[in-house]
C-alpha cells in the first residue's frame, strides 16, 4: 500500500496524572514509527483535533479514558465507528462524552465536528489507556505507567498497515480490549 499522510496525536495534560500518559505512550512509540508519520499533541480541544488530522489518510488518536474500567486497560477503537462513544455511553451523552475520554470535549465531540464541516481523516484509531488520577502532578499512576508499553505497540500495530513497519509481537491485536498492566497481560 502507498502510504499517504499518517498523523498520531496525544491528547492530554501531561502535568494532570494519568490524563498525560498519552504522551509518554506516543513518545514510546516514536522511534519505531517512521520518520514520515507525523507526531503532534494537544490538550484535546475538539477543533485543534480535527485541524491536527484534516487531510490524514490515518489518524492514530492516543488518548487517557475515564471510562469507568480497570485502570491501565488498554483499549483500541476505531475512531469513525460508533466504539469511541460506546466506551464511554452514548455519543450523544455529555456524560457519555466525559467518560469515554479524560476531558469535558474531546475525541467524540470531534469526530463529530469533523463529520459536521467535512475534515475527518480517511481512517481514525483510538489508542486509550483507563486513567484512574486526574489531579496536578506529572507522575503516572503503577498501573497507567505499566500500560503504556502495551499501547504504545497498539500505536506502533496501528500505523504497520499505512507504513512498511513491523509492528512487532502486538500487532495482531487491534480492536480487542487488552487487559490492564503489562505486556504479559495482553492477547
Amino acid at each position: 500500500m502507498t502510504p499517504g499522510r499518517t498523523v498520531v496525536i496525544a491528547v492530554g495534560n501531561p502535568f494532570a496524572s494519568d490524563d498525560g500518559v498519552a504522551h509518554r505512550i506516543v513518545d514510546a512509540a516514536r522511534p519505531r514509527l517512521p520518520p514520515e508519520v507525523e507526531v503532534r499533541a494537544t490538550h484535546g480541544e475538539p477543533a485543534r483535533l480535527v485541524e491536527l488530522w484534516a487531510g490524514a489518510d490515518l489518524a492514530v488518536v492516543v488518548d487517557a479514558l475515564a471510562d469507568g474500567g480497570p485502570a491501565g486497560r488498554v483499549r483500541v477503537l476505531d475512531g469513525l465507528g460508533d466504539a469511541v462513544g460506546a466506551a464511554g455511553g452514548a455519543a450523544g451523552d455529555a456524560a457519555g462524552r466525559r467518560a469515554g475520554g479524560s476531558h469535558a470535549l474531546g475525541v467524540v465531540d470531534a469526530v463529530a465536528l469533523g463529520r459536521a464541516v467535512g475534515r475527518l481523516p480517511a481512517a481514525l484509531m483510538c489508542v486509550g489507556v483507563t486513567g484512574a488520577a486526574w489531579g496536578p502532578g506529572d507522575e503516572l499512576t503503577a498501573a497507567v505507567a505499566d500500560a503504556v508499553t502495551s499501547a504504545a505497540d497498539a500505536v506502533v500495530a496501528a500505523v504497520a498497515p499505512v507504513a512498511d513497519i513491523d509492528p512487532g509481537r502486538d500487532g495482531g491485536a487491534r480492536g480487542r480490549d487488552r487487559g490492564a498492566g503489562t505486556a504479559q497481560n495482553t492477547v
